[in-house]
């Protein structure tokens, strides 16, 4: 059963469950935040990932930061049904929480194996590989973990550095239904990825933190079902911020562009939260789209 939870703001309790108006090929699919925040130790949200079901079993996550393992567990998630981990870049805010996954793994059933696909590295970050065996390897800070890459336990790891660009698209099918994309995106220095999960004809969209300077996002996510785009600074942020982030105004006019049926707001830091509610305004009366801004444990129906 798929758990709505309930998330405590800083003023009121909210439950947070939303309804939309279904696309045939998006029926029995849902997508849950389980977390909507940035790397802030005080903006009360957890840090980000996103849930995907498909018929009720919890398919796919995108991005896993601090606490994602909490809201997974309050979601009613099933780690044995999981088929992929997308990562979109290595900030802790974004895949801090992987070890706690494969940690607790280790109390489930899992026989299958795992996919764990994120960014390639360079000079400031490391790649996904790196990243993995640098937390789970024969050397790694929890190298107690390692026979879930060396295949001495239930299951394995598939991990890869996912090299893709506009001439050289990722495109990979992990089952039957189940098709995952990437495309780099410019989050500043940092090695980053869009992703494109297709379940079933069903797209759903994750932008990650990016800057759009690339100019090929508009593109990739073109008449998704559902695009998830991140909030993480204002329009008056610093030259430095809007190097890493994209903002408000450039948010609305790729998705002018792209027409999802559903936009989802989500990753929202301090600087972005207090301008929430007229960034919201403007959002539904620039765009055709259901807009929803996300909240820790939101469940959306597609």
């Amino acid at each position: 059963m798929i758990k709505p939870y309930l998330y405590l703001a800083a003023t009121s309790l909210m439950f947070t469950s939303f309804s939309s108006v279904s696309a045939e090929q998006c029926n029995d699919m849902s997508l849950q935040v389980l977390g909507s925040g940035g790397p802030e130790l005080n903006d009360g949200r957890a840090s980000t990932s996103y849930l995907i079901w498909h018929n009720h079993k919890a398919r796919v996550l995108v991005d896993v930061g601090s606490g994602a393992s909490v809201g997974f567990d309050k979601a009613g998630a099933k780690f044995n049904d999981i088929d992929a981990i997308l990562l979109s870049h290595l900030h802790s805010d974004h895949a801090g929480d992987l070890p706690s996954f494969i940690k607790g793994s280790y109390f489930t059933q899992r026989g299958k194996t795992l996919a764990i696909y994120g960014p390639q590295g360079n000079h400031i970050m490391a790649s996904t590989n790196e990243y993995t065996q640098n937390l789970l390897g024969d050397k790694g800070a929890f190298r107690y973990l390692s026979d879930y890459i060396n295949g001495n336990e239930s299951y394995t790891l598939d991990i890869r550095s996912v090299k893709s660009s506009k001439e050289q698209p990722f495109n990979h099918s992990l089952q039957n239904d189940l098709v995952v994309k990437a495309l780099t995106v410019n989050h500043g220095p940092i090695p980053a990825l869009a992703w494109l999960v297709n379940i079933a004809s069903c797209e759903l969209v994750f932008s990650g933190d990016m800057t759009n300077k690339l100019g090929t996002f508009t593109e990739f996510a073109k008449n998704a079902d559902v695009v998830v785009m991140h909030n993480a600074i204002d329009e008056n942020s610093s030259s430095g911020a809007k190097n890493l982030h994209i903002t408000p105004s450039a948010i609305t006019a790729v998705l002018k562009v792209v027409e999802p049926r559903i936009t989802v707001i989500s990753h929202f830091m301090n600087r972005s939260l207090k301008n929430q509610q007229r960034f919201n305004k403007s959002l539904n009366k620039a765009l055709k789209s259901k807009v929803i801004f996300a909240e820790d444990g939101l469940l959306i129906h597609l």
